[in-house]
């Protein structure tokens, strides 16, 4: 009898452990699901936060040169006011990264400029890119033939190796000072400069014309101021650079003075009607290599042109004074137009000029 009830209470204790162990199995499996789709609803949020910070990360590494921001370069020279023709040199910091730097600078009339490096003169064009090189600095030289002061703007810009586009620039300018142009009008001392001496060339009308239609008297009555007698300015000798064999040659011309020759010497001023008289003007070789021979023409009043022989070769930065003279003619004013031939000339639109000249009674 014992014995019965001992088992059955026994068996009434296992039913009931089964049961709770069964209750809090499922219990657990209740949590688990619970907590399952708890994490379900926060899990898509933090991959998409992930993911976006991801997208920032290589969208900034990888934007375009476009929308990259460009630092600044600090660029000066050595001097804000230098003479046409000196040396100048050019600074800027430099950029901590591979890559080169590349110089230019903005058109301005009657101005050429030549970057001086190891291999000599290297003759650049306005507006145009440069490369420099991996350098924190540059000697140019300037040239100025309209102009007595001349503002200069230049930039340099930085690129990286595989760059298109400037990592970094900046901007300076200087004046150049063409001392043989005065603020007025000023006759330029021949022995002055690198050019060859002045040549006083008196044609013969009647063996050097060619027939032409004359001039007709301008509408504009007011004469061009010149001296009665010269006027010198400061004295500056420039070097002559040495010919590059791999340079160009540029020859320009512009007009100096009306006047007369008396004892054979050039004397600048004003010219009557019917008198004879002279025009004097300079040719200079703005290139970096020597020139070729040369000539020019120039029409003369009355009608007829004088035309000259081959002339000696001009090297770079040489210049030569020319005087023509010419025999009265029954007008009021005159425009001379000169114009100098050379065979591959690098740069054609300095090769002439016009300039009218009125005569008084």
């Amino acid at each position: 009898m014992d014995n019965n009830t001992s088992e059955k209470n026994k068996e009434k204790k296992d039913s009931v452990l089964k049961i709770l162990a069964i209750t809090g199995f499922i219990g657990i499996i209740i949590f688990i699901a619970w907590a399952s789709i708890q994490l379900v609803s926060v899990v898509p949020s933090a991959f998409s936060s992930l993911a976006s910070l991801a997208e920032s990360v290589n969208s900034s590494g990888s934007a375009s040169e476009e929308e990259r921001e460009v630092d600044t370069l600090v660029v000066t020279s050595d001097t804000l006011l230098a003479n046409a023709g000196e040396p100048v040199t050019i600074n800027w910091n430099s950029a901590q990264a591979n890559g080169s730097y590349v110089f230019s600078y903005d058109c301005a009339d009657g101005v050429a400029i030549d970057l001086i490096n190891d291999n000599g003169f290297q003759n650049i064009q306005c507006g145009s890119n440069y490369n420099i090189g991996d350098v924190d600095s540059t000697t140019l030289t300037i040239d100025s033939e309209k102009n007595r002061y001349t503002d200069i703007t230049y930039s340099v810009s930085f690129l990286g190796t595989r760059d298109t586009s400037p990592r970094a620039m900046g901007s300076a300018s200087l004046t150049v000072i063409n001392s043989n142009i005065s603020s007025e009008v000023a006759v330029s001392d021949d022995t002055q400069g690198t050019g060859t001496d002045s040549d006083v060339i008196t044609p013969e009308l009647e063996a050097t014309t060619t027939p032409s239609t004359p001039s007709q008297p301008a509408t504009d009555p007011t004469p061009p101021v010149t001296p009665t007698t010269p006027e010198y300015t400061q004295e500056y000798v420039y070097e002559i650079p040495t010919s590059n064999p791999n340079g160009n040659a540029d020859l320009g011309a512009r007009y100096l003075f009306i006047g007369e020759i008396e004892n054979n010497q050039f004397v600048p001023g004003a010219i009557a009607e019917n008198a004879a008289g002279a025009v004097q003007f300079e040719v200079k070789n703005f290139g970096t290599k020597t020139s070729r021979n040369w000539s020019f023409t120039v029409s003369l009043p009355g009608g007829g042109t004088y035309e000259s022989s081959s002339q000696s070769p001009l090297k770079p930065n040489e210049r030569a004074v020319l005087t023509v003279g010419f025999s009265g003619a029954d007008v009021r004013s005159h425009t001379f137009q000169v114009e100098v031939d050379l065979a591959s000339d690098s740069n054609q639109g300095n090769n002439d000029f016009a300039q009218r000249v009125t005569f008084v009674d």
